[in-house]
């Protein structure tokens, strides 16, 4: 194998090594709320339940108000800037991207999940 070979392909190596580590590095973790009080990161993605009463839509301040209570049982408040989401009043789950500041979690994000039309039209003994 020549020296040239031999040089492009470390050279190719150094480089997808340096893509994969940016990937890995920008990556948006799902975290706990617990662990999105430790984390500084801008990108986190806390998942959990949103807790129906205390929702606030303020389309005059363009927010969304809200607290998440995690998988485990932490609950945290969640600002959401900018419009609701069309479905908003009928999300059950909701996945908010963003940062703790000041022990609320900012989101720039929301992912709603809501409870199919179909859920529990299935008849007893219906194959899908």
């Amino acid at each position: 194998m020549s020296k040239t070979a031999i040089f492009g392909t470390l050279a190719a190596g150094a480089g997808l090594t340096a893509m994969v580590l940016a990937l890995m590095g920008s990556a948006s973790p799902y975290v706990t709320v617990a662990q999105a009080k430790t984390h500084s990161q801008e990108n986190l993605h806390l998942a959990g339940d949103i807790i129906k009463p205390s929702l606030m839509v303020r389309p005059r301040e363009g927010t969304v108000r809200f607290d998440l209570k995690d998988d485990k049982g932490d609950i945290i408040p969640v600002v959401y800037k900018g419009n609701a989401p069309a479905n908003m009043g009928e999300a059950t789950r909701v996945v908010a991207v963003g940062k703790v500041e000041n022990g609320t979690f900012q989101s720039h994000k929301l992912l709603l999940k809501c409870p199919s039309k179909y859920e529990g039209t299935e008849k007893p003994g219906a194959k899908g």
